[in-house]
């Protein structure tokens, strides 16, 4: 791995994924069923697929290949915070694993979702835009349900 990766990750891990991880930790378990309106899902399937996506991922960085999505997280879990959580970090630290494991000028076969190749750093950015994406979502959750901010999102001027 890089320099340049390992900065990369360590700035994902201190901006990016910490938004809704501190949202997660604060909100109420009872919060993880809400929603906003039709084929949104719920807050706590927001996070949950957040999560499935990062072991995605990570699975392509190990096959080099980014394959379909095999369903292996029990939709249940997105009713528990505490679940939530194990997982959150769980995913975590496998990308971080991954990532730190890579050796040589790894490409990312990204053929059969109608994209070109990818270097690890560009599969990194599409992951961090997708998480991004993500947290304009729930934002709307929050504004929605009048959920305070967490502190970390004080820097974005919510």
């Amino acid at each position: 791995m890089t320099k340049e990766t390992q900065k990369q990750i360590d700035d994902w891990l201190e901006i990016i994924n910490k938004l809704p991880f501190d949202l997660l930790k604060q909100v109420s378990e009872e919060d993880l069923s809400l929603t906003v309106g039709k084929n949104m899902g719920t807050l706590g399937e927001q996070f949950r697929h957040m999560i499935r996506t990062r072991f995605q991922y990570a699975e392509a960085i190990e096959n080099k290949k980014l394959a379909d999505i095999i369903e292996r997280l029990d939709p249940s879990i997105s009713k528990s915070k505490k679940e939530l959580i194990i997982l959150w970090e769980k995913a975590n630290k496998k990308l971080v694993e991954v990532v730190q494991n890579t050796q040589g000028d790894l490409v990312i076969d990204w053929k059969h979702w109608g994209a070109p190749s990818m270097n690890l750093r560009d599969h990194l950015n599409v992951l961090m835009d997708h998480e991004t994406l993500h947290i304009g979502e729930l934002i709307v959750y929050i504004k929605t349900h009048e959920i305070p901010f967490p502190k970390s999102w004080t820097m974005w001027g919510l």
